[in-house]
């Protein structure tokens, strides 16, 4: 079994376990959310996309990597909410939980202050959840330009500019969005 495979199973199962508790509290709604976080962060990064932002590719180039960071694109707490706010189609079927888990591994290399920026289009509360941009707009939103690392190459410099909107977003969790999205 591979590591991130550890962690899958390991985070089905607490949240599982949990689920019963989901519409008790605020804080059980994050406890539950944020295993679902907690598991996709310490699985690492085993589905590599080779993807990196225009200003951290700068950063990569010049050498100033303490710069740059890792974005998770998919928001794993908020994955975590769908997927406990539907536990008959995620929590009663392992392999849709392990698909979506595989894919919120996934990271972007961008700047810290891009990370940060991304980290605000989603807006956590006691009373509600807000999404301020869905998923598959939140780096045009930014103006983030993406590169593309070529396939065999280990160093950036041989990346290529690609289209933002080719991200692989889960349908489900486009639809999930609109209910907290703020016009």
């Amino acid at each position: 079994m591979e590591k991130w495979e550890v962690y899958a199973e390991g985070t089905f199962n607490n949240m599982r376990g949990n689920i019963h508790n989901w519409n008790r509290s605020f804080d059980d709604k994050r406890k539950i959310s944020r295993d679902f976080y907690y598991g996709v962060f310490d699985a690492g990064n085993p589905n590599p996309l080779g993807l990196i932002s225009e200003q951290a590719l700068e950063n990569q180039l010049t050498k100033k990597y303490r710069l740059n960071t890792w974005d998770h694109y998919h928001s794993p707490q908020f994955v975590g909410r769908m997927i406990a706010e539907n536990p008959d189609k995620y929590l009663e079927d392992y392999e849709a939980f392990k698909k979506i888990f595989l894919v919120c591994t996934q990271q972007i290399c961008v700047t810290k202050k891009e990370n940060e920026n991304l980290s605000f289009l989603t807006a956590p509360d006691k009373e509600d959840y807000k999404v301020l941009v869905p998923t598959n707009l939140k780096y045009n939103h930014l103006g983030i330009k993406l590169y593309q690392r070529q396939e065999g190459k280990v160093r950036w410099k041989d990346s290529y500019p690609i289209d933002t909107n080719i991200l692989d977003i889960p349908e489900d969790l486009l639809e999930y969005e609109k209910r907290y999205l703020v016009s």
